[in-house]
């Protein structure tokens, strides 16, 4: 059966979509099966595989109206060796219409009953607010991943997802971090260094040893459609997203 991960941070601009992206075509290039949910309506995640949001049949909106569907028929195989669950603009009003359903943060954990048999792992982008997307991908995942910038205020939204995830063990008690990734670092500075001791003096083993640089090379990729591993398989990013998918096999023991 496989992992399903929820990136969550309930703070945009820390790596989360490039995260998802890169972490699963390391993945699948070395032989995993791997699905990718983009839950973010920006669709951020699905433009970064070269899929157009506005010419899509079925999205993950759909798969969220109608969960007893399965997910098979909204996924997309991409170039990049993953399977996608692509999000589009219709998703962006689809929380007003879910609103009135019963077991609305549920929708995504049911959708997901048969792929979880077919996939090693799933990695979901929600986006980086509190909402019922939010809440559908921490429903729907066994670990949620954590990516942390390494600035001044890197800690300061820890508290915040760490009510969210107290929420959410009402309905799903086995739920917690799985992980932190330090991303963002700039070598340049001793400010990073500082942060990153201070993210590890607080989480201890939860956070993994890669931490990813910034890197030119990283911010380049999505515009061109393909994953850092493709762009610039020997830019600092990619080397680094290599290295946190082996950390990521070894602790899930995948």
């Amino acid at each position: 059966m496989g992992h399903v991960l929820a990136l969550a941070m309930q703070k945009g601009g820390v790596g989360k979509t490039t995260t998802t992206l890169s972490l699963g075509a390391v993945l699948a290039e070395r032989g995993r099966r791997v699905l990718l949910i983009d839950l973010d309506p920006q669709a951020n995640l699905t433009q970064g595989l070269s899929v157009d949001p506005s010419g899509l049949e079925y999205s993950v909106y759909e798969v969220l109206l109608n969960p007893e569907k399965g997910t098979a028929f909204a996924t997309l195989a991409t170039s990049a060796g993953v399977d996608l669950i692509p999000s589009s603009l219709d998703l962006a009003g689809a929380e007003l219409e879910l609103a009135g359903k019963v077991g609305r943060e549920l929708l995504l954990r049911k959708a997901l009953r048969e792929a979880r048999q077919s996939y090693d792992y799933i990695l979901v982008d929600p986006p980086p607010s509190l909402g019922i997307f939010s809440l559908n991908a921490l429903a729907a995942c066994d670990t949620v991943l954590v990516p942390m910038q390494l600035h001044a205020y890197a800690l300061k939204a820890m508290p915040q997802l760490e009510q969210t995830i107290a929420l959410v063990r009402e309905i799903h008690p086995t739920l917690a971090i799985g992980g932190i990734v330090c991303t963002l670092a700039d070598r340049r500075t001793n400010l990073s260094g500082q942060i990153e001791q201070q993210v590890r003096d607080a989480y201890g083993d939860l956070v993994f040893e890669t931490v990813i640089p910034m890197n030119v090379k990283l911010a380049e990729a999505p515009t061109a459609g393909l994953p850092i591993g493709r762009y610039a398989p020997q830019s600092a990013g990619a080397l680094a997203y290599a290295a946190l998918a082996t950390e990521l096999e070894v602790r899930y023991g995948r």
